[in-house]
């Protein structure tokens, strides 16, 4: 997804008119000279006072302000990775993957394996992967994809694949081989039926009824669907009448998906705070009543686990607050992305802001890691390796 702008619900043709013309001026010469290349001739001399400036704007590090009882540090400042997007733990690693890496029209993605130092280390390059916008670990159940990574993914880059039919993508690191298991049919009401946008993809807990099947939200149509061991995918629960679906986990116990859903336009600034966290039953059916209430535009969920503090079993989800596309190609974006946390009853607590578009969340061990994609994302039109990766702590 880029998952910022795989929340924008458009076409490719407003897409194109309302910023085509800003980036076509703006973009080319702004990636340059962040990355210094306008400014040096052949004898590589040093980087001007005003391309320094404008390094310094675009990959300021960001200051997070946690609330009490909790700390935060930066892991891996912006300067490393594009789109940091949805991470999953391996040994003593933690797996993610990094859009925005443009290699050709159809290769944009990375997939990376980070330390818990912050040391990065690529496990697969763009020229392998189609786009992805999310990924898991096929479990032992899922058939001969048993031990393979899955992931959604964009058939092509940019907006023209954000807007078509995403498709579900085996990953075989063994080989360095990829293959499309299956393209998603259209379904729904919104977005003409047509599965583009894609967010977060996740496997069902092993053991819950949820076990074996790869459950994939895409935003343009509102809709999460399952993909079988079979290779089969279809629609699993229609969102059409709540709004978008973006990030989804599991209950602890396996017997329910929850799922951050933004009613209306998602980039509508002045929509308030009509983001939601809602419930799925194993067959598809959408609990009508939010867990949860009051955020702008969430994403990121997860559970935290026993030890965490005296927050084990709450729900924690970011909500990247006003999304700014077209980005301003020479300007920092807002610092208006929050973390929360929903404390026992339901009320929504804050644990620390200062983010820009927070999009991932995952518990690693006891502690806490946000991805943040600030200003790289398709919509926005900034390619830059802006993104960031924080961790939360309790005290």
């Amino acid at each position: 997804m880029r998952i910022a702008y795989s929340m924008i619900r458009t076409t490719e043709e407003s897409v194109r008119s309302t910023a085509a013309a800003r980036f076509a001026l703006a973009a080319p010469l702004v990636l340059a000279l962040a990355l210094g290349a306008v400014v040096r001739d052949v004898a590589a001399r040093p980087l001007g006072h005003e391309a320094q400036r404008l390094m310094d704007i675009l990959l300021a590090p960001p200051v997070i302000e946690p609330e009490r009882g909790f700390s935060a540090k930066i892991l891996i400042p912006p300067g490393e990775l594009y789109d940091p997007l949805f991470m999953r733990p391996h040994g003593d690693a933690v797996w993610i993957n990094d859009d925005g890496l443009a290699v050709d029209s159809d290769h944009e993605s990375r997939l990376l394996a980070i330390a818990p130092s912050g040391k990065i280390s690529v496990l697969m390059g763009p020229q392998n992967l189609l786009l992805v916008t999310a990924f898991d670990f096929a479990p032992p159940g899922f058939g001969r994809f048993a031990g393979h990574l899955i992931s959604l993914s964009q058939a092509t880059t940019a907006m023209k694949g954000a807007l078509r039919n995403h498709v579900i993508q085996d990953i075989d690191l063994s080989r360095h081989a990829t293959s499309v298991i299956c393209t998603l049919p259209n379904a729904g009401a919104a977005g003409k039926g047509v599965p583009g946008f894609g967010a977060e993809a996740r496997f069902g807990p092993e053991g819950s009824p949820f076990a074996n099947r790869f459950y994939s939200a895409t935003i343009l149509n509102d809709m999460i669907y399952q993909t079988a061991s079979d290779g089969s995918c279809k629609p699993f629960a229609d969102f059409s009448a709540y709004g978008a679906p973006a990030g989804l986990a599991f209950a602890p116990n396996g017997s329910a998906m929850v799922v951050t859903v933004t009613p209306g336009e998602i980039t509508a600034s002045n929509k308030g705070p009509q983001g939601r966290v809602m419930r799925v039953t194993p067959d598809g059916k959408i609990d009508p009543k939010p867990l949860v209430t009051g955020l702008i535009s969430p994403l990121g969920v997860d559970f935290a686990p026993v030890g965490f503090g005296t927050f084990g079993g709450q729900l924690f989800v970011t909500d990247v607050g006003d999304i700014q596309a077209p980005v301003p190609q020479t300007q920092s974006l807002k610092r208006d992305g929050k973390v929360y946390r929903v404390a026992p009853g339901g009320a929504l607590k804050l644990v620390a802001a200062g983010f820009v578009n927070p999009a991932g969340l995952r518990f690693i061990g006891h502690h806490l890691w946000v991805s943040d994609i600030n200003g790289d994302f398709v919509a926005g039109m900034r390619e830059l390796p802006d993104g960031f990766l924080v961790q939360l702590d309790t005290k």
